[in-house]
């Protein structure tokens, strides 16, 4: 009698420990075997963030060069003044350039004057010649004269553009809004024609370079046409978008540079701030992301139900986006299907 009720004791806790490990069991359910109408699930690939740091600098830099010799009488900006909506940056004396042209169109007012009398001249010896009372060889001669007159004319004509083309370059010149880099001219100066006077950089929208693995730029180009950047020196975001992609690679870092650029006003626009980029990778390790619903637990493990009822060991790697698991799954065909709820 006693041995019936220790085998009786014995059985009560050996149910007792597997209805513990089997909660679905323990509320006195038999195990889901697949239905047609069970709900299932597909794990979908988890991914890991991975931060590159670049620093921002101008879209487009510029030197800007002396193209004529002189002194220099005045510089309009310093360093980190834009350039004015005029354009100007510095001015050259152009004295000389202007008595040039001044002498130029007094010889054209000159040849104009002899040009009107020798054309008068030519109608007159053409009505003498006509009337048999000049010869026509002094006929020939001021049509000889006149024609020459004429390309002196030109000549001068095209030198006062020479003249004005020198004029207008001795204003050194560059595109209006651009900041002062570096300045290497001072009032009173003598500059050389080929002189640097300015470092000028576009600061109104501005680059980021990065350097990137095939795998990190196939996750840029996934995420659409603009991406959010953290711009941690001054606390800030901005959206940004890729400008350009090197064909090449570098063969230092093995690396592809990456060039993008922001627009958006929101901050003051300047070189050296830091920008961090978030991309969303795959996971090397090849995890998966499930809902906590479909994960059964059984004496300390975890496993998914196919939909035919077969169990398959997973690994609890720990807590997800959203609300998911990070699981690494023993044995899984890739778009394979489970149960979303096993235990309901």
């Amino acid at each position: 009698m006693k041995r019936h009720y220790f085998f009786a004791a014995a059985f009560a806790l050996a149910a007792t420990l597997f209805f513990a490990g089997h909660p679905a069991l323990a509320a006195g359910e038999a195990p889901e075997t697949a239905t047609s109408g069970a709900e299932t699930f597909i794990p979908k690939p988890a991914s890991r963030s991975v931060t590159l740091t670049g620093f921002t600098r101008p879209r487009t830099t510029m030197t800007l060069v002396s193209e004529e010799s002189g002194q220099c009488v005045e510089v309009l900006a310093d360093v980190g003044d834009a350039i004015g909506k005029d354009g100007v940056f510095a001015r050259l004396d152009d004295s000389f350039v202007v008595l040039d042209l001044e002498k130029n169109r007094a010889e054209q007012k000159r040849l104009a004057a002899n040009l009107a009398f020798y054309e008068n001249e030519v109608k007159r010896y053409e009505k003498l010649v006509s009337a048999d009372s000049a010869a026509r060889r002094d006929l020939e001669e001021d049509v000889r004269v006149l024609a020459g007159a004429k390309h002196e004319l030109e000549a001068l004509r095209i030198g006062e553009k020479a003249y004005k083309e020198h004029l207008r370059r001795h204003t050194l010149r560059a595109p209006a809004g651009w900041k002062v880099v570096e300045r290497y001219l001072e009032p009173g100066e003598w500059v050389k024609s080929g002189d640097k006077a300015a470092e000028l950089g576009r600061f109104d929208v501005l680059m980021i370079p990065y350097a990137l693995t095939i795998a990190e730029l196939s996750a840029l180009k996934a995420q659409g046409g603009e991406i959010g950047l953290e711009m941690t020196d001054i606390g800030k975001k901005a959206r940004a978008r890729i400008e350009r992609i090197s064909p090449d690679f570098d063969p230092d870092s093995r690396k592809i540079n990456v060039d993008m650029i922001i627009e958006t006003n929101g901050f003051d626009f300047r070189g050296g701030l830091r920008a961090e980029m978030t991309l969303e990778m795959p996971d090397p390790g090849g995890a998966l992301l499930v809902p906590k619903k479909s994960l059964l637990k059984a004496y300390e493990e975890f496993f998914l139900i196919r939909p035919d009822g077969e169990r398959v060991k997973t690994v609890l790697l720990g807590q997800g986006p959203e609300g998911l698991l990070r699981v690494s799954v023993e044995g899984r065909a890739p778009g394979e299907a489970f149960l979303a709820n096993p235990g309901s």
